[in-house]
Order: C-alpha cells, then sequence, then structure tokens
C-alpha cells in the first residue's frame, strides 16, 4: 500500500509513540544518569498529543467498520476478504515512516513548550530532552513498539468486526429468505382454499324449485 494511503495510521503512531516517548526520556534524563544539564519537567503537550492520536486510530477502526458493513450491503465483497486484505499489509515496512513523523510530532511538541513557556526556541537538540545518540535510540524503540502493537490491535479488532458483521449480514438474509418462503407458502396455501371453497359451493348448490302450473 502507497504511504499516502497509510499516513492518517502513520500519523496516529507517531503522536502516540511521541506522547509516550517524550516524558520517559526526559524523566530518564531529569534522573542525572547521563549527568547534569538536563532539567526539563513540561510536560503539557503530552495530553493532547496522546488523545489526538487515540482519537483518529478509533476514527480509523470506525472507518474499517464502515467500509465492512458498506460492502456488506452493497454485495460488491465480503466483510472477511475485505479484512484479510487489510491484514495482508506488512507492518515492517511502516516503521521508519512513523518513528520519522513521531520525531517531527516530537519537534513541534518541545517546540510548543519552549514558545509558550520560555518565549522563546531554545534552539539545537534541546527539543530531544536528552543526549542525541540516547534520545533518538529510544524514540526509535519507542516507536517500532508503538507501531506493531497499534498494527495489531488494529488487525485483531477488524478481524473481529468482520466476522460480527459477516454472521449478522448471513442470519439477517436467513431471516429474509425464511420469510419469503413462508409468505410465499402462505399465499398459495390461501389460493389452494380460495379455489376449494369455490368449487365446494357449485357442488353444494341446488336446483332452483320447479315452477308447479294448476290444473283447472
Amino acid at each position: 500500500m502507497r504511504c499516502l494511503s497509510r499516513l492518517p495510521f502513520l500519523a496516529a503512531v507517531a503522536l502516540i509513540a511521541a506522547a509516550i516517548g517524550d516524558p520517559l526520556v526526559e524523566t530518564i534524563a531529569n534522573a542525572g544518569v547521563f549527568g547534569p544539564g538536563y532539567a526539563d519537567n513540561i510536560h503539557s503537550s503530552v495530553v493532547p498529543a496522546l488523545i489526538a492520536g487515540l482519537s483518529l486510530a478509533l476514527l480509523l477502526l470506525a472507518w474499517q467498520c464502515r467500509n465492512l458493513v458498506r460492502c456488506t450491503g452493497e454485495v460488491r465483497e465480503r466483510p472477511i476478504d475485505l479484512a484479510r486484505r487489510f491484514l495482508a499489509r506488512s507492518s515492517i515496512h511502516d516503521i521508519p515512516y512513523a518513528i520519522v513523523l513521531q520525531l517531527a510530532a516530537l519537534f513541534v511538541m518541545e517546540s510548543s513548550e519552549q514558545i509558550f513557556f520560555e518565549g522563546r526556541l531554545l534552539g539545537g537538540t534541546a527539543w530531544l530532552g536528552g543526549p542525541v545518540w540516547f534520545s533518538l535510540l529510544a524514540h526509535a524503540a519507542i516507536g517500532a513498539i508503538c507501531t506493531l502493537l497499534l498494527t495489531f490491535g488494529m488487525r485483531a479488532i477488524v478481524r473481529r468486526a468482520a466476522t460480527l458483521v459477516e454472521i449478522v449480514f448471513e442470519r439477517v438474509l436467513w431471516a429474509l429468505k425464511r420469510e419469503s418462503v413462508t409468505s410465499f407458502v402462505r399465499r398459495d396455501d390461501d389460493a389452494r382454499r380460495c379455489r376449494s371453497q369455490v368449487w365446494r359451493v357449485h357442488q353444494c348448490g341446488e336446483r332452483a324449485p320447479p315452477i308447479l302450473f294448476a290444473l283447472t
């Protein structure tokens, strides 16, 4: 699948990974593991980024479930076939793109915090929240894990939704077929009963009384 068509999913992964990795890296750096000089205790952009990422992921799931119902209603493709095509997409190839978007989201988050609380951009690599090598490695690992976990979770939900839609559709179709057959049998019985009643009326009909002529 082309990268542009996967962009909403990659953006959701990037926002969630950035929201998780930012406070984690800054907390480790603030603890003095890498020496003094790291003291970033502002995490105001974490919650909005996490909410935005989760909301985007939920919207993607809702859109995919809508496609399952739509393809069933229009009888163009079975839901399970659509789900299998979605499940067949590789998540390994998404990891580099997700990490790049994650670093971009992290830069925007940290820059927004710096402008809002400091009144200016600190410049350099301050937006990483720690040593360059450690921050890049930690964010890359978190991005890869989030990509795999989110892909696995969305695939599981889509698979269950496709199975549920197909079961409901088959039951509704079976109920409609049963109702049509029952209605046909009922109409056929009514027609037979009507013809039988008409035939019995003809059989049970009596002759009119004869005209009597009195001889005088």
